[in-house]
């Protein structure tokens, strides 16, 4: 499976670089190119939420609600047989419910096949590590 990381590095979970390390340090500079030093902590976190953003193939906030959108659509007239009303997706409960969902977006599995996702966590880990200690 093939994997992105900031500053367009893919990495395929099957086929990891020898370089892997080079390649995050390479794409971390050219990220934090422009920033001052003092600011460097704050690029740290940043880009470390970002990797955790593409590995989670986290979407555009109106995408996502409008999947929310049409899954309900879905469900209401396969399992309920009827078509919703406008005004149950102006509810405080469908809403309640794009917020929960964008929430915990980034807390879900990666793929759901754990044997994948450990090769996920353990390239997030080698990159958090790379962040973590870098010093420019």
């Amino acid at each position: 499976m093939k994997i992105k990381f900031p500053r367009n590095v893919v990495v395929d979970t099957d086929n990891i670089p020898q370089d892997f390390e080079e390649q995050i340090r390479a794409s971390f500079e050219a990220y934090t190119e422009g920033t001052a030093e003092a600011y460097t902590y704050q690029d740290k976190l940043a880009y470390i939420d970002l990797c955790r953003k593409f590995l989670h193939r986290a979407e555009d906030a109106s995408d996502c609600v409008l999947a929310l959108m049409k899954e309900y659509l879905e469900y209401e007239v396969t399992e309920q047989g009827e078509i919703p009303d406008k005004e149950d997706y102006l509810s405080v409960e469908f809403m309640e419910n794009c917020y929960e969902n964008g929430r915990t977006n980034l807390y879900d599995h990666y793929t759901g096949d754990h044997h994948v996702d450990d090769k996920i966590m353990d390239l997030l880990v080698r990159a958090i590590k790379v962040v973590i200690n870098y010093e420019g």
